[in-house]
């Protein structure tokens, strides 16, 4: 490994205010870092580059030196998508939907990579085979949660995977809330779906508060504990009420149906129209086939709970899907869950 690399995870490896004088515990520590930095594929990049999402040498006290993976080199805007873990159905579908839509959109979605409302967000807009990145509370050589191996996989190839922890080392606490606040530091926007009274949600959505984002949030019904955190956003006045994509894209300065350009956080710079792709003409569906089409969630799930949504028997329900399948509608994942798909 080149040298420069070697001073860069110094650096990083370096409590801030310390002499630059390397000991034997930070020497063991760039060591550890550069094997697994190689292994991963990434790479140290300061924060004040030009390779660098733009926005986290704003941050105070930030990481001086980040770990990126993947191409990170989105011309557009970025909004994160942010919300509870234990997500509700609903939720996930809601964060799925959103971020399909901007990624159509040109908006690359981000978020932190965990289950419930980010792993539905970074599925929606690679199912519009839009770009979405992840940034991380642990190294890059980690994953987790276990489960979203595919999907950190896949982000690696879409915007990309950030981390500001240096290779090697153990997760904390602090690392997952500076996830957060680099989340919110290089989005043009965030938006809060579903969070409870005290969701780590809050903490990206007081970073944005204080970077001078613009801070959105979804509303729910009055007695979910899962709406609390954006109905005290909104409440309060931190947030502003989003219901769609078309009301993020004003968050962010620019309407429906134009793709922007330019720097995260600066969304009205060199804004270029597009002609919305014409949607490919579809098969008529059935009532059932369409009923369950309805009732399927972006996520997938079992085929039983989108029968019962539907009011449909799960044999009529199983008949229904195989016609959506054979259509391009629905797909059945591995393990048997089912999910809807939407031809653009």
């Amino acid at each position: 490994m080149e040298e420069g690399v070697r001073e860069l995870l110094r650096l990083a490896a370096r409590p801030r205010g310390a002499a630059g004088i390397p000991f034997p515990e930070t020497e063991r520590a760039v060591e550890r870092a550069a094997r697994h930095l190689e292994r991963s594929g990434g790479r140290a990049v300061p924060v004040h580059d030009r390779d660098c999402p733009a926005g986290i040498s704003s941050l105070a006290g930030g990481p001086r030196v980040v770990f990126l993976a993947g191409p990170w080199n989105h011309p557009g805007p970025m909004v994160a998508i942010v919300g509870a873990r234990d997500a509700s159905d609903d939720g996930r579908d809601v964060a799925f939907g959103l971020a399909r839509s901007l990624a159509e959109q040109g908006v690359a979605v981000v978020s932190g990579l965990a289950r419930g409302i980010d792993a539905a967000a970074h599925l929606g807009a690679l199912e519009a085979g839009g770009k979405s990145g992840a940034v991380l509370g642990t190294g890059l050589e980690r994953v987790y949660p276990k489960e979203h191996r595919a999907l950190q996989r896949a982000l690696a190839e879409s915007l990309g995977i950030l981390s500001a922890l240096l290779p090697g080392s153990a997760p904390t606490r602090n690392t997952f809330a500076s996830r957060n606040r680099i989340l919110a530091a290089i989005s043009g926007a965030v938006v809060v779906v579903q969070g409870r009274e005290r969701s780590g949600a809050l903490l990206t959505a007081t970073a944005a508060r204080g970077l001078g984002r613009p801070l959105g949030a979804v509303p729910w019904d009055s007695r979910d504990p899962l709406g609390m955190a954006p109905h005290a956003l909104i409440r309060s006045g931190a947030a502003t009420l989003v219901r769609d994509a078309a009301d993020v894209l004003e968050l962010l300065g620019v309407g429906q149906g134009v793709r922007p350009q330019g720097v995260p956080g600066a969304a009205t710079a060199g804004v270029a129209a597009v002609q919305p792709a014409t949607p490919p003409e579809r098969t008529a569906l059935g009532d059932r086939e369409e009923l369950l089409w309805r009732a399927l969630r972006g996520h997938p799930e079992p085929l039983d709970h989108a029968a019962r949504r539907a009011n449909l028997t799960i044999a009529e329900a199983s008949a229904a899907f195989v016609l959506l399948e054979i259509l391009g509608r629905a797909r059945r994942e591995p393990g048997g869950a089912v999910r809807r798909l939407v031809r653009r």
